[in-house]
Order: structure tokens, then C-alpha cells, then sequence
């Protein structure tokens, strides 16, 4: 479900409700050698937004702060892998948060599913590209929630290591969102 990047919507009479960022979070999780092991932690966001139309979700911008990813399954009293694998996972091998300090996803589209879940079609930006992506989201008073995959090399999210090195990781990443709003 991964395409081109699509235009935003425009509707006339949009209200924002901000993300409540201290309440928010967004988990990655990430496997190796066909999920025998795995690495997984935390992004903040930076900054966040839904647009609504009376009562519904219609849009929305998300901005990731890239330079806030870190590995939470390396505990805290081993601080040298800690910090070699957050070190990596900003370098250049892979989100190279130097040139890319933020990711972003913006919603194109929101459809309705049932009482409190919605399709959400958007384009995420991760790096220098833009691809169009669509998952399930669970609406909850206020509480988004959504735990979908997307495959890092359609985003060059690649380890430029030899081809074992390459396919020791997995292709899927895994992100656990919930937004709270204010």
C-alpha cells in the first residue's frame, strides 16, 4: 500500500487541534534475520496537528525530530552499545539526521470504517523522499492510535554494508503511534 505521494485535501471550514507532544508517542520496532532478533525505541515528535471538519479527522501534519530516535531494549547501565547503535541508527547508514533532521507525514485523506476507526491515507517524508502510505487508526475521545509497517528501503533506510550485512536487517519497520490531543 505504499504509492506515489498524493495532494493534500483542501475543504473550506478546517479547525486544528494540537498534538498534546508530552503525551504522545511514537515506538519503532525493527527485526533481524527474519525476526529472530529485534532493536526497538522510541522518536518524539516535534510537532503535530489533526484538522477537523465538524466532527471528523480530514487532515493533519506530523514532524518527527530525528535526532530524538534511540534504541530502548540496550539497557541504560550499558552505555557504549547504547550509544554505538543510536550513533548508528543516526549516521549516514541509515536516517543520516545530520542533512535529515525531521521526517514528516502529512494526512491526504481520512475515511471512515466504523464508529472509532478510520483509514488513513497520507505521504510520508522520511530523508529526501515522499511516498504515499495508508493504515487503520483507532479514535478514541482523544486518542489516536495505529500500529502499521513500511518497508525502509522504499525510503533508502539501507546499510550500505556488504549483502550480508544488508540482509541481516529486516525490510519491515514497525511504528506504534498514539497522539493525544489537548
Amino acid at each position: 500500500n505504499i504509492g506515489k505521494a498524493q495532494k493534500e485535501q483542501n475543504s473550506l471550514q478546517k479547525d486544528s487541534l494540537q498534538v498534546d507532544l508530552s503525551n504522545s508517542t511514537i515506538h519503532w520496532k525493527g527485526t533481524k534475520m527474519g525476526g529472530a532478533g529485534k532493536h526497538e525505541g522510541q522518536i518524539q515528535l516535534q510537532n503535530g496537528y489533526f484538522l477537523t471538519d465538524l466532527t471528523k479527522i480530514v487532515g493533519g501534519k506530523f514532524t518527527m525530530d530525528m535526532n530524538s530516535i534511540q534504541v530502548t531494549d540496550i539497557p541504560e547501565h550499558e552505555p557504549v552499545p547504547r550509544k554505538r547503535f543510536n550513533d548508528h541508527m543516526k549516521s549516514e547508514d541509515f536516517f543520516n539526521v545530520k542533512t535529515y533532521p525531521t521526517s514528516e507525514f502529512t494526512i491526504t485523506e481520512v475515511e471512515k470504517l466504523t464508529n472509532d476507526s478510520i483509514l488513513v491515507s497520507g505521504n510520508l517524508t522520511i530523508k529526501d523522499i515522499t511516498k504515499s502510505i495508508k493504515f487503520k487508526a483507532i479514535i478514541w475521545e482523544k486518542e489516536f492510535s495505529t500500529k502499521f509497517t513500511f518497508d525502509r528501503f522504499e525510503w533508502n533506510i539501507a546499510y550500505e554494508g556488504n549483502w550480508a550485512d544488508k540482509t541481516l536487517v529486516d525490510k519491515d519497520i514497525e511504528l506504534s503511534i498514539k497522539l493525544k490531543t489537548k
